[in-house]
């Protein structure tokens, strides 16, 4: 004869099932992101890069002197040395050779100018477009945290008002029961819903947490060209800002590119579990906005979007700090060196 399972284990078994379901919003931590360390196991994540940018230093860093040489700046500042070199030995009159050389002086670094304002252009015109959709990202965001939150709300309110009812009833009929004896098994026939349907609605909100999903849109985004999906002109990188973020730091040349880093910091990022894995088509084309996913959009996936958003745009306006850098360095304040803890290095210039 087989033992029968009571109904509070049931209850408790089924509990735990539907708060453990993984679903597109909340997947479970597997290893497919590609990563080392797996996915979705940093509570507490740290800054992806660092410039390595020090103001009390000489020289410059050597992500400083990288980007100098993809924006093609290094050799104008090359000249720009040389040229301030050449100035300072003329001694005496004024002469036709010190007027030319000024002269070239001028033009050299109104070309230094151009280029670094061009570069910090370059980078506000891409985090222009990731706050942008940050902001309308955030305010579906709210929206649809919003609606959860009543949906859950309305759903506690009644489970506290039919148990509140059930139990009165139930009570109400156990008042006569020591003269009438059969109103004890309503009593009873009352009181179990009473316990069941608050228990029912509390496995219920856990289903509710995640929020409603809809059909996720086709617009994409500027995490689009980070995982190979279809850009428009909207969406597109500046040609320094792609450059940047796709070379191995300077600092660091055994790590992976800046990208890849930044990749494999989200998919081990337990903030955000709706990315999980960096090659799976059905998260991405949902992140990215590239392909319609029937209950793709929902809290869990516009969290991740929101988040990776907010990096990229942090890891984009480092680029600044470089930026000034080699603003000084065109101002004489550093010099074209690579800094190193124990000496300078000279690079190209001395």
């Amino acid at each position: 004869m087989q033992k029968r399972t009571p109904l509070a284990v049931l209850m408790i078994a089924t509990l735990l099932s539907v708060g453990s379901q993984p679903t597109l919003s909340q997947p479970a931590a597997t290893n497919n992101g590609g990563t080392d360390q797996g996915a979705n196991i940093e509570y507490f994540p740290k800054q992806i890069l660092k410039t390595g940018v020090s103001l009390a230093t000489l020289g410059l860093s050597p992500n400083t002197l990288q980007l100098s040489n993809s924006i093609e700046l290094t050799p104008v500042l090359q000249r720009i040395q040389a040229l301030r070199n050449q100035i300072s030995n003329f001694t005496g009159p004024q002469t036709f050779e010190s007027l030319i050389a000024r002269q070239d002086l001028s033009e050299a670094t109104q070309k230094a100018t151009l280029i670094i304002q061009e570069t910090d252009l370059d980078t506000d015109f891409a985090i222009a477009e990731i706050e942008a959709e940050h902001q309308v990202y955030e305010e579906i965001l709210a929206t649809f945290a919003n609606d959860r939150d009543k949906t859950v709300a309305r759903t506690n309110a009644a489970s506290f008002i039919s148990n509140g009812v059930l139990w009165a009833v139930a009570e109400a009929l156990t008042i006569p029961s020591f003269k009438n004896a059969k109103f004890a098994i309503p009593s009873g026939v009352v009181g179990i819903p009473a316990g069941i349907v608050p228990s029912i609605a509390s496995m219920w909100t856990l289903r509710q947490i995640n929020g409603k999903r809809k059909l996720s849109e086709v617009e994409p985004n500027m995490l689009a060209k980070l995982f190979g999906y279809p850009t428009t002109t909207e969406i597109e990188y500046p040609q320094p800002v792609w450059t940047y973020l796709n070379q191995v730091p300077a600092d660091d040349p055994k790590a992976k590119k800046r990208l890849d880093q930044l990749i494999d910091r989200w998919v081990a990022d337990a903030n955000m579990p709706a990315f999980s894995d960096k090659t799976s088509k059905r998260q991405l084309d949902v992140l990215t906005a590239s392909v319609a996913q029937r209950k793709g959009l929902s809290i869990g996936t516009l969290t991740a979007r929101t988040v990776m958003l907010r990096q990229l745009h942090a890891e984009i306006l480092k680029m600044k700090r470089l930026l000034l850098e080699l603003t000084m360095c065109l101002q004489g304040e550093k010099q074209l060196t690579v800094s190193e803890p124990s000496n300078l290095s000279p690079i190209g210039l001395r």
